[in-house]
């Protein structure tokens, strides 16, 4: 018999049990057998009812809405209806899902990779360090790097400039070469595994529709890292009060394999353990097996390639268990030297000079159990287990299996069609009263009396004869009769018009018990599934509609969040599993990142969200306003670079957006400065150069003054020598008595040197005047001579010397003049000069 309690469980945990009591092939068939009872449970068990109720959200979510009840509602369950009704339901459900998957998948997301342990702390320490050094000494490293021609500040335009600055690079920029491969190959491990479109999307759809997400983790033989997708109907697991499942104790899924995938993984002719023949008593089982006796086994499909029944499919238990093992070893004291000597295991008896001690460490079971035929096809220490990187933690294990429930509140969780299920339940009733009352709805008519009609009398004519009085009424709407017949009675109305307008009320009730379950939706859901229209109306307010979405994804978002918490829990799996590949020599990543850069390195995974399109559209509005209203922006911070942060981090990019604004600021302030100094020195210097100026035509103006004076001195003297000189011809012209001989050369020196100049300006004229003089001076002795003679042959008294000395005569008046205008002439030109 079949023990399907808990006990098996209980030893399992608490029994001081050895790793191979526990990896009992028959201990981990107990244990599934226990895990397989729980699952199954019967209509009243959890997973049971949880999966009644993700069928009917899923049911709703895709427009697979069950109309049997409404049907008993309306009373239409009957043999006989007497009316036809359109049964299918409205899929505003379907709507708001797909609205809310669509505006989730318009975000995106990548895995954010930083190293914690010492080797990598102490490296970014020394590297900020060296920055903040470059920046308190900059100026004397620029310097001394221009004098010694060797680069000692590395990427300059990368360095901060400030200390402010070094604090946002530190924070946002820093990162080690190590730090980005490795989060390069993450990003590259879930990339080639589609979580960033398909099955982002499906996780999407099972967050909104059942509250719960799950992923499963792993790393073949080869290396290769795989991250699947779980449905989450077929996922179990035990008793745990957080969403993120932190406290459970066993997890798994139920798979389907072909026969094929089972005998490649678990048959004797690949290795494993099960026959051909227990391979055909599964399929016997498989879904696609109808009747017992349609096929009988052969001893033949041992040795055949394909066998009939290789693509069925057959339900096989995935299962994982956290349990804490103690692997005992004995610490034995030599009596001789007293050494040390550890020895694995616990002795039979123990001596005086041993030791037991444990090494207690968490660890993972994983089985495979085929739930038809109660055969167990796995059971063990899972291999390649998920263990932290941080040494210090190397005692704890994680599960392969990550899931997550939104609101977990006793094992269960709202979804979105649970929440607005009955609103909608309503609605649907509202549209199908609504038909009920259409078909049901009677045309305006006629009220006709018959004895009324009969008197009508339009004369004895032919044509008036052939009158028919209803389809005058209904084509015209008039109609002729006489009140009183020929005894004067009163005569009724011929033909009465029937309004039956009386659905019209009903119908407009119907409308507004819709229009309120709609309301009654929108509350539940937190969120109008119609904003998008009301936002193109032009009288709202575009501060309303962010205030709106901003209160929706209040409202909703969780859901989302429960995606990207199951990734973060992976991601950090996917690292663990990453270094494990890498540093054990597998080559897939090797392209990627080396052994040598995840030796001695603990790496940390997160989720980091990227900026969506509203985001970036009001970030691309921010640019371009501050480019257009401070051009010489574009001096400071490339615009194409800014919009690539963004689409990585917003906050950075505004963050770096800011720095350049600052930087510009600054700029302009100091250019201003310096123009204010440069137009201050310009005055400065302009002033002292006409002054310089105005010192320098002072000066000049006293030289010319004192040149003046001399060159009027000097001509004042050469006027009174020639007015002495004059005065002793005019003398010697009046008295006749010659020239004292001491005179005459003073008399010749002064007709030559300044008589002359003041007569003549050029030097021909002044040679040419000299000869005239001279001539005339030896013509003048030669007549003295010939007088001379004349004298003495006629014995008169020899002439005065006199005579012979006097110079040629020149006027008085041309002589005074002359001098006058030479010396006032010469005095003019050295003042110009």
């Amino acid at each position: 018999m079949q023990d399907y309690s808990a006990q098996p469980l209980k030893t399992f945990q608490l029994d001081k049990l050895s790793i191979k009591q526990k990896s009992d092939i028959g201990y981990g068939k107990q244990l599934a057998q226990y895990i397989d009872s729980t699952v199954r449970g019967g209509i009243s068990s959890y997973f049971w009812v949880r999966n009644a109720r993700w069928r009917t959200n899923r049911g709703y979510a895709n427009g697979r809405i069950p109309m049997s009840k409404f049907q008993d509602l309306l009373e239409f369950n009957g043999k006989v209806n007497y009316l036809n009704i359109n049964w299918q339901s409205i899929n505003i459900v379907n709507r708001v899902v797909s609205g809310l998957v669509g505006r989730w998948m318009g975000r995106s997301e990548k895995i954010k990779v930083s190293a914690t342990d010492s080797i990598s702390s102490k490296q970014k320490q020394e590297e900020f360090e060296n920055v903040e050094f470059i920046i308190e000494n900059r100026k004397m490293i620029e310097q001394l790097q221009s004098e010694s021609g060797v680069q000692l500040i590395p990427n300059q335009a990368d360095l901060p400039e400030d200390k402010e600055e070094l604090k946002l690079w530190q924070s946002q920029f820093q990162r080690l070469p190590e730090e980005i491969l490795y989060e390069l190959a993450c990003n590259d491990v879930l990339q080639a595994n589609g979580w960033f479109d398909v099955l982002k999307e499906k996780m999407l759809h099972d967050s909104a529709e059942t509250g719960f997400v799950a992923t499963y983790t792993y790393m073949d033989e080869q290396g290769v890292i795989h991250v699947e997708w779980l449905k989450p109907e077929n996922c179990f697991y035990s008793y745990s009060q957080y969403q993120d499942f932190r406290d459970t104790t066993w997890r798994g899924v139920i798979r389907t394999y072909k026969i094929s995938e089972l005998r490649r993984k678990y048959g004797t002719e690949f290795g494993g353990k099960i026959s051909e023949e227990e391979i055909w008593k599964m399929a016997q089982f498989s879904k696609e097996f109808a009747l017992y006796d349609n096929i009988t086994w052969l001893t033949e499909w041992n040795v055949t390639f394909l066998r009939p029944y290789d693509e069925w499919n057959i339900d096989v238990l995935e299962f994982e268990l956290k349990t804490v093992d103690s692997d005992p070893y004995t610490v034995v004291t030599t009596k001789k030297n007293k050494s040390t000597l550890l020895k694995k295991g616990r002795p039979e008896k123990v001596a005086e000079n041993e030791e037991i001690l444990s090494d207690t460490k968490w660890n993972i079971y994983r089985g495979v159990f085929c739930r038809p035929t109660g055969t167990m096809l796995e059971w063990g220490i899972k291999k390649n287990m998920i263990r932290p990187q941080d040494p210090k933690e190397v005692g704890n294990a994680e599960f392969s299996y990550t899931f997550y429930m939104v609101q977990n509140y006793d094992m269960t969780s709202l979804a979105i069609p649970e929440k607005i299920q009955e609103p909608v339940d309503q609605m649907i009733v509202a549209r199908l009263k609504m038909q009920q009352l259409v078909a049901k709805m009677r045309p305006t008519g006629s009220l006709i009396n018959w004895d009324a009609l009969q008197n009508i009398d339009y004369g004895l004519g032919d044509g008036n004869k052939a009158i028919d009085v209803k389809k005058l009424y209904d084509q015209t709407g008039d109609l002729y009769y006489r009140g009183r017949d020929a005894e004067g009675n009163q005569v009724p109305v011929p033909v009465t018009e029937l309004a039956n307008a009386g659905f019209l009320a009903q119908l407009q009730g119907l409308i507004l018990l819709y229009d309120k379950h709609y309301s009654i939706l929108k509350d539940e859901l937190g969120e109008d599934p119609n904003l998008i229209a009301n936002a193109l109306q032009p009288r709202v307010a575009v501060s309303n509609i962010d205030t709106a979405q901003q209160q929706a994804q209040f409202a909703t978002d969780y859901f989302y969040w429960a995606y990207t918490n199951c990734m973060a829990e992976t991601a950090k799996k996917v690292a663990c599993l990453l270094k494990h590949s890498v540093a054990y020599g597998a080559e897939v990543y090797r392209n990627i990142v080396g052994v040598d850069d995840v030796e001695g390195r603990i790496f940390n995974a997160k989720v980091q969200m990227l900026p969506d399109q509203m985001e970036l559209a009001r970030f691309d509005a921010l640019l371009q306003q501050a480019m257009a209203a401070s051009p010489d922006l574009v001096l400071f911070v490339d615009p194409f670079q800014l919009t690539r942060v963004a689409k990585e981090d917003v906050k950075l990019a505004e963050a770096i957006f800011r720095k350049a604004q600052k930087k510009m600021i600054i700029y302009n302030q100091t250019t201003a400065a310096e123009n204010q100094q440069a137009t201050i020195q310009g005055q400065m210097q302009a002033a002292q150069v006409a002054e310089q100026e105005k010192r320098a035509t002072k000066e000049q103006e006293s030289l010319m003054d004192i040149k003046k004076a001399q060159m009027t001195a000097e001509a004042q003297n050469r006027t009174a020598v020639l007015q002495m000189a004059a005065s002793l011809y005019l003398k010697q012209q009046e008295t006749g008595q010659p020239i004292p001989a001491e005179l005459v050369p003073l008399m010749q020196s002064v007709m030559e040197n300044v008589a002359l100049a003041a007569v003549v300006s050029t030097d021909e004229q002044k040679q040419e005047l000299a000869a005239k003089m001279q001539a005339a001076q030896m013509q003048q002795m030669a007549m003295a001579q010939e007088a001379q003679a004349a004298a003495q042959e006629s014995g008169l008294p020899p002439q005065e010397e006199e005579e012979e000395q006097m110079p040629a005569e020149i006027p008085e008046e041309g002589l005074q003049e002359g001098v006058t205008s030479a010396g006032e002439e010469e005095a003019d030109q050295q003042i110009i000069q």
